[in-house]
């Protein structure tokens, strides 16, 4: 399979929580905060429906693209460009990595290339542009 991909995924972005603990019995299970379970829901869904239904596992090297939109407080001046709050760019990745693994790509070592970026727009969503990275 080969190609590219650009997919915009609408939400508001949630950043990948600290993971939480249960204890079961004599053991400890792990899980996602809700926020993170349920926007990692919602883009896994999103990109499946964008594909027509079918996942396109792409295989070899990767560069993966993530844009995301965050929605602007009403209280901040209008000269402030740039998103400098959390959520912090890595966690929103984790969180987006997670969601198309397995749909988009089969594992995480596949992405050779990653580029995030955070700013503001009145319409909340991730632009995420997938490129197979040809072998030289």
């Amino acid at each position: 399979m080969s190609g590219r991909h650009i997919l915009t995924v609408y939400g508001s972005p949630v950043p990948q929580g600290r993971p939480r603990f249960a204890r079961a019995g004599n053991y400890v299970r792990t899980y996602d905060p809700e926020k993170s379970r349920e926007w990692k829901h919602s883009v896994r869904f999103q990109v499946v429906n964008l594909l027509g239904g079918h996942p396109e596992i792409h295989e070899g090297p990767l560069s993966l693209q993530l844009r995301f939109y965050l929605p602007r407080p009403k209280s901040l001046p209008k000269k402030v460009a740039h998103h400098v709050k959390r959520p912090d760019v890595d966690n929103l990745a984790k969180g987006c990595l997670d969601a198309i693994r397995k749909i988009l790509y089969d594992d995480d070592a596949q992405i050779v290339e990653l580029v995030v970026r955070k700013e503001y727009n009145s319409t909340p969503r991730v632009v995420i542009g997938l490129e197979e990275i040809c072998p030289t």
